[in-house]
């Protein structure tokens, strides 16, 4: 592979979510990534892998904001980029009818932000579009 096209042979995902159905299906996915998913639920204080290539967050995640969820994200991203890691793209998801929680979560800084059916049914795809946007610093909060 060159180097623009170098990735490692399975990348992290981080995914914050109380849902163990929702958990169980990504971590499914995540094997034609190939990936690894790292499940931290809503009471848990930090993740115990890392470095994460990619942050999903699920918007349905109990009765936080979708931007306070989106925060909590971008705070274990930050904590992995102040100790030398890279930066990790953040995903979030949640039902296609739940308009303004997908548009708080964009506000607040998701990369990309999808609807729950989408992330399900094509999450390689998503992945890779996240982390392409990401390196290319195109995605919504790059700096």
């Amino acid at each position: 592979m060159d180097a623009l096209h170098s990735m490692p042979a399975s990348i992290a995902i981080l995914l914050l979510s109380p849902d163990l159905m929702v958990s169980s299906r990504i971590a499914g996915l995540a094997a034609a990534i190939p990936a690894t998913v790292e499940v931290l639920g809503p009471t848990a204080p930090s993740p115990r892998g890392g470095p994460f290539q990619v942050i999903i967050v699920d918007l349905q995640a109990g009765s936080r904001t979708a931007g306070a969820l989106v925060e909590r994200a971008k705070g274990f991203r930050d904590a992995q980029l102040a100790s030398g890691g890279d930066r990790a793209a953040i995903v979030a998801f949640g039902p296609h009818v739940a308009v303004d929680r997908l548009a708080e979560a964009a506000e607040a800084g998701a990369d990309l932000v999808v609807s729950r059916g989408e992330l399900l049914g094509a999450l390689p795809a998503v992945v890779e579009r996240v982390r392409s946007a990401v390196s290319e610093g195109s995605a919504d909060g790059s700096a």
